[in-house]
């Protein structure tokens, strides 16, 4: 890996967040050098959100669903380290230097950030330490941890990006297939949105019916239908 790698940051947008500005001066307040890859999974949003700077590029994917946007932003990245950053997640202060020093291992494939919610409760905070805790032993990383990798490595797992959603946790298997995934201290700040808008046991409670049918086999499509059509 160069002395000074250039970061590739992929971050689809489904729809116009408050937090978006948030979230792009975050990803520019990093001392390296970085291009922001904004790609538009709804042709609605073409020309409300544009390009600010030359760091950043604009693109759209036809495709729904997560899955399809980072695989389109992933096959256009040109940096050494590819970073998976939703457009409601913030990402803390010297994320850029907190990854490259987990990349000094060169047995680190990938990884993540620990996680909080902008908003606590008992309950949301009992979701990220379970969280936390499948991390540890070795399941999923979801991809609200602003997940990472070598350029390298991504590009060899970009048939685990072919999928509406969940393609969280097909990457995180992929990438353990190319080395170790690193669980950074630093945290980001994810968004408590849904939770706050459907409820937090009734969001919950979808997300479990949606992760259980996707365990039993379940089509992807079908289950990116259920939950976000509730």
């Amino acid at each position: 890996m160069p002395e000074t790698p250039k970061f590739s940051v992929i971050m689809p947008v489904h729809r116009e967040s408050p937090k978006l500005a948030d979230v792009r001066r975050a990803v520019h307040a990093a001392r390296s050098t970085l291009e922001l890859l904004i790609v538009l999974n709804d042709a609605s949003l073409a020309g409300r959100i544009t390009a600010e700077g030359p760091s950043e590029k604009v693109v759209l994917c036809e495709r729904r669903g997560r899955g399809f946007a980072l695989l389109h932003g992933a096959r256009n990245a040109q940096g050494e380290l590819v970073l998976l950053l939703h457009a409601d997640t913030v990402l803390p202060a010297g994320w850029d230097a907190a990854i490259l020093r987990a990349m000094e291992d060169p047995r680190v494939a990938g990884g993540g950030f620990h996680m909080t919610f902008d908003k606590s409760s008992p309950w949301l905070d009992f979701i990220v330490r379970f969280s936390d805790l499948q991390v540890r032993m070795g399941f999923a990383m979801w991809g609200d941890r602003a997940v990472f990798a070598r350029d390298v490595v991504l590009k060899k797992c970009l048939q685990a990006l072919e999928v509406p959603l969940f393609e969280d946790i097909r990457l995180s298997k992929a990438l353990r297939r190319h080395g170790r995934l690193a669980f950074l201290d630093e945290r980001v700040v994810t968004s408590a949105e849904h939770f706050r808008r459907n409820g937090q046991y009734r969001q919950t409670g979808r997300i479990i019916v949606a992760r259980t049918w996707y365990a039993f086999g379940g089509d992807t499509g079908r289950i990116y239908d259920y939950y976000y059509s509730h």
